[in-house]
């Protein structure tokens, strides 16, 4: 008899809405260091809009924004990660079990490893970082996310940094998209064969890792299916955005307008693994 471990990576919703709900499995969570969703004027024009393109897009920054002023060493990366970061690194703020710390990315070299977190300390507040933390790959994939965080080490001098406008440092997008739901199968409409009528929009909200793809936030407000009235018309209602669709193409594309969009504000989400152990006997 053997068993195997499984692990899966949750990007929870408002932390506020998650207080207090089970996990069915092994499960290790904690909140992230809070977030600012910087605000967007809507858009009350007319645009296209393609599925998995953002409809609307917002810029997410940590609470805390930093800059390297000199060369900081980062030796516990591994062979094939970047071994010291550049005078001008910017770094953004996480909250490392007892401390603020400011984090910057070692990229891999290798396609065999991944990037991962080194996160520096300044213990005694003094305008110098004097501690290293390996902190890991980014929680989803997310450059701003730190789930946990190794064991401080001392660096070898200490290494200078400034303080800079939170809006000003390292930045991922948040955005909405959507995907069109129709059955199955092709109808004739004016004589042409055509997709047959669409029913619902579901949209989808997250984080859009630099140019990959969208990590997408349970719970937020997508993934829930809205019903398309004559398989055209449909309002939106995420948080405090409003978006009307005007209309659905035969390729999924939509008419929309963005009536209303999120104000700037502080957030804040759930990070959780969750590990399954699947027995096989053989």
């Amino acid at each position: 008899m053997n068993y195997k471990d499984g692990t899966a990576l949750v990007l929870g919703a408002c932390l506020a809405a998650l207080v207090g709900a089970g996990s069915p499995a092994s499960a290790q969570s904690r909140p992230s260091t809070p977030f600012v969703i910087h605000g967007v004027a809507a858009n009350p024009a007319e645009q296209a809009g393609r599925e998995g393109r953002p409809l609307v897009t917002h810029r997410v920054t940590s609470v805390r924004s930093a800059r390297l002023d000199a060369v900081a060493p980062a030796e516990g990366t591994g062979w094939f990660k970047d071994k010291s970061f550049p005078a001008g690194t910017l770094m953004f703020g996480a909250y490392t079990d007892d401390a603020w710390s400011y984090c910057a990315i070692a990229e891999s070299r290798s396609w065999f490893n991944e990037d991962q977190f080194i996160c520096y300390v300044d213990r005694d507040d003094d305008g110098r970082f004097d501690e290293a933390i390996d902190s890991g790959v980014p929680f989803n994939g997310v450059p701003l996310l730190v789930f946990g965080s190794g064991a401080a080490r001392p660096l070898p001098a200490p290494v200078p940094y400034s303080r800079i406008p939170l809006a000003d440092g390292p930045s991922v997008d948040y955005e909405i998209t959507y995907q069109i739901v129709r059955p199955v199968g092709r109808a004739m409409r004016a004589g042409r064969n055509v997709p047959r009528t669409a029913t619902h929009i579901i949209p989808a909200v997250g984080f859009r890792i630099p140019g990959q793809h969208l990590v997408t936030l349970s719970g937020a407000g997508g993934e829930r299916r809205i019903p398309l009235e004559g398989g055209q018309r449909a309002t939106i209602r995420i948080k405090d955005t409003v978006i009307e669709v005007l209309g659905v193409n035969d390729d999924d594309t939509i008419r929309y307008r963005v009536v209303e969009t999120m104000q700037p504000h502080v957030d804040q989400i759930m990070l959780q693994i969750v590990t399954t152990t699947r027995w096989v006997v053989y």
